[in-house]
């Protein structure tokens, strides 16, 4: 069972500017371009973990392609655990020990999974690293370096199995980052798809915007709804038990009318729904919460029927076969109770959005056939309506960061647009004194009216042009572990084994 005013400037008659972006802001398209995380690794130490019961001080937390993904001392997992383990003693806070070392011990179980899955792709590349460059960066090993000189010394005092660990580790560790560096550097875009990607930072323009929020949809009208769908906005106050089998839940249910067989206890012995360990019980809950979970919606009527102290006939749900105890009479829907008039505005919302939306459409075009563009801003006033003046934008569907992003605070649904081919089909194909027809929104209707159009200066676009493989690269990384992990290839034993070596727990 489930719980469930503003107006905007006129528009200018000034003439069109040239937009600008300070040089400083191009920073941030360099700032956000993000290495794969996994490429940094650490020499800090590793301390041993106690109780580890597997051969060689290893413990598998599961496979990727048959290779064991498993921590030993000294090895990427390890290392990573302890970078993890570091950085959440120090940030942590009251975050108690057990939840830390959980989330160091999977984080560091995806870092490996995501290297391994990424290195079994460079071998399947034939992605080779040198013995000579393998001695090149043991050498450049701080624990092996005096004075600025690698230390024969210092190096010749580490076992030969330290040896073999360590140069199998810069060994993979180069492979993975000639891989990364190839995936993310490797090809170069040809110079006409920069130049396209920069032509699309512009033109940018600005609107005015009136608004045609779903929150007006009328009173009245909820009202109506609510009386003609009453048993949906009925309260209830139910107990309720729940059985695997129809035939288990009318035995039980005879039970139920027996004296000396509390329905409380019934429940809490045989009931499998999560009301079972509170006696049944519901508590108050509408009529559409329980009608969410019947598999017959007109058996709500029975229930909406129900006199106090009554055990309803059985019902399939969606957690099996139920029956009801009605803990007080229903209480029907009341059209004079706010309470009530706000739950059906909000189950409309939710389940009746085609009706408000009609609504709403048809009340924005009323608008638009009445209003002279020039007095659209007096004649939203007195309809009550808002009008927001927007800042400049391109065609950026999806809002992505490469160009300046839609971002209108006073109209918090203009995300939605931004993955709406029609809000921008219909805002750059606006000519100059047209009110446009009206764009559906998640929560509004809008019309738009064009305030301004403007070029891009050269700066920007020149900048987009430059760095448009780095930018790239940006989305690739953020793409790689969908395009390089398939999950058919990985078992997942993290918890079994993060429970019994890590925690001791059997």
């Amino acid at each position: 069972m489930g719980d469930s005013r503003t107006t905007g400037s006129k528009r200018p008659d000034d003439k069109k500017k040239k937009a600008s972006r300070s040089p400083r802001n191009t920073l941030l398209y360099i700032g956000s371009v993000v290495i794969l995380i996994l490429v940094v690794v650490t020499f800090v130490g590793v301390p041993a973990v106690g109780g580890i019961a597997q051969p060689s001080g290893s413990i598998v937390f599961g496979r990727y392609g048959g290779e064991d993904i498993a921590y030993r001392p000294g090895n990427f997992f390890a290392r990573q655990y302890e970078m993890i383990a570091q950085s959440l003693r120090d940030s942590a806070g009251d975050l108690e020990l057990e939840l830390q070392l959980r989330l160091a011990w999977r984080q560091a179980f995806n870092r490996t999974v995501m290297r391994t899955a990424l290195l079994q792709q460079a071998d399947r590349s034939n992605v080779r690293v040198s013995e000579a460059r393998v001695d090149e960066l043991i050498a450049q090993d701080p624990r092996f370096q005096t004075n600025g000189r690698f230390d024969r010394t210092a190096f010749s005092s580490i076992s030969n199995q330290e040896r073999f660990s360590l140069r199998n580790f810069h060994q993979e560790s180069e492979a993975f980052n000639l891989f990364v560096d190839d995936v993310l550097y490797g090809s170069v875009s040809p110079e006409g798809e920069g130049r396209f990607v920069a032509s699309m930072a512009g033109p940018e323009r600005s609107f005015d915007i009136v608004r045609f929020p779903f929150d007006a949809f009328p009173q009245d009208q909820v009202q109506a709804y609510a009386r003609e769908n009453s048993e949906l906005f009925t309260e209830l106050n139910l107990s309720v038990v729940t059985l695997a089998s129809r035939e288990e839940a009318e035995r039980i249910r005879a039970q139920a009318q027996e004296p000396g067989n509390p329905f409380a206890e019934l429940a809490r012995t045989y009931s499998r729904d999560l009301y079972g360990d509170q006696g049944g019980e519901i508590g108050r809950i509408w009529g559409y919460e329980v009608q969410q979970e019947l598999l017959n919606p007109d058996d709500l009527e029975r229930l909406t029927t129900l006199p106090a102290g009554s055990l309803s006939e059985l019902v399939e749900t969606t957690s099996g076969w139920s029956f009801f105890l009605a803990e007080d009479d229903p209480q029907p829907f009341d059209a004079s109770r706010e309470e009530t008039i706000r739950e059906a505005r909000s189950y409309m919302q939710s389940f009746e959005q085609g009706r408000i939306q009609d609504f709403v459409r048809r009340e924005a075009e009323t608008f638009r056939d009445a209003t002279d563009v020039e007095n659209i801003t007096a004649a939203a006033e007195t309809a009550g309506y808002s009008v927001h003046e927007t800042p400049y934008f391109p065609i950026n569907y999806g809002n992505q960061q490469l160009f300046t992003r839609v971002n209108i605070p006073d109209i918090p649904d203009i995300q939605d647009a931004t993955f709406r081919e029609s809000f921008f089909v219909t805002a750059f194909s606006l000519e100059e004194n047209q009110i446009s027809q009206p764009v559906m929104l998640q929560r509004s209707a809008i019309l738009l009216v064009l305030r301004d159009e403007r070029e891009v200066d050269a700066e920007s676009t020149e900048f987009l042009r430059s760095y448009y493989d780095s930018i790239r690269a940006q989305f690739q990384s953020d793409e790689i572990e969908f395009a390089y992990i398939d999950e058919d290839r990985l078992e997942d034993n993290f918890l079994p084994a993060f429970n019994r070596y890590v925690l001791g727990q059997r």
